[in-house]
């Protein structure tokens, strides 16, 4: 039964504060026993060589590869970190994920959208905030995982509608209908997928019905565990089991995101 301890945190950049703060959690984590496997970091610096990336690339240990990072894409022009427990397998794949390449994204859009709204949708994914991903495995189950600093609404394709916590309702049909849920959500292979994330949407809002026919729920079938917009969440492929969430808690830190922990176990 494997035990995945993941960390995820929106550090809203890369202080000198952050990279301290981030560095005596960790310490208290493996000082108690509980040594993290995952770490993801949202809104890091739009390169890598911050302060937080420094940190982290200075574990050594059970960590003796340096992070990996990938940008975050749209205005804010801020970067997501990802490292991973020796433990862990395919942290070298780690990247952006482009949801205005994605091609099944592309085929929904021209199915189900008219020209004119076509080309309005182009043009906000052109602008959007972008997950990424990685190819994960560990103890030897398939684990594709995603983080995401997922952009505020409201948006032009779902104008009328809002989410909880003020996310993007566009946003989330986009991932929907794309080939990269289709990985994390979709039948296939994979024992279970996890998303690690400051995801701008309330807990009640993960599963709950939003009101909107085009986006009937946000993300159906999820679960974990959350800290009021970040969260941990798991969704099993078919035939494996509903995972737990243990050992799970926050830590306050410098920002306005608590750093969010939590033991996913399946």
């Amino acid at each position: 039964m494997p035990n995945l301890n993941v960390v995820t945190w929106n550090s809203t950049g890369e202080t000198v504060a952050g990279a301290t703060a981030l560095h005596e959690v960790i310490n208290y984590l493996v000082g108690t026993g509980w040594q993290p496997h995952v770490i993801a970091i949202q809104e890091a610096n739009s390169g890598s060589g911050g302060n937080i990336y420094a940190m982290l690339a200075g574990l050594g240990g059970a960590y003796n590869q340096p992070p990996v990072h990938a940008t975050e894409g749209g205005s804010g022009g801020r970067g997501y970190l990802l490292i991973t427990h020796n433990s862990v397998v395919g942290q070298g794949t780690f990247a952006r994920t482009d949801l205005g390449t994605d091609w099944v994204l592309q085929q929904w859009i021209k199915a189900s959208l008219s020209l004119p709204a076509q080309k309005i949708a182009a043009d906000e994914l052109a602008q959007m905030r972008m997950p990424a991903g990685a190819a994960l495995a560990f103890q030897g189950r398939n684990v594709p995982f995603l983080t995401w600093h997922a952009p505020r609404g409201p948006g032009p394709i779902l104008s009328s509608a809002t989410l909880k916590g003020g996310a993007n309702p566009d946003s989330y049909l986009f991932l929907q209908n794309s080939g990269v849920y289709l990985a994390l959500a979709g039948p296939g292979v994979n024992n279970l997928a996890i998303i690690a994330a400051d995801l701008n949407i309330t807990v009640d809002q993960i599963n709950a019905s939003t009101g909107i026919p085009a986006l009937p729920e946000v993300l159906d079938s999820w679960t974990g565990v959350s800290d009021n917009l970040d969260h941990i969440i798991g969704h099993p492929q078919a035939g494996q089991p509903v995972p737990a969430f243990q050992n799970s808690g926050n830590f306050l830190s410098v920002g306005t995101h608590r750093i969010l922990v939590s033991t996913v176990v399946w």
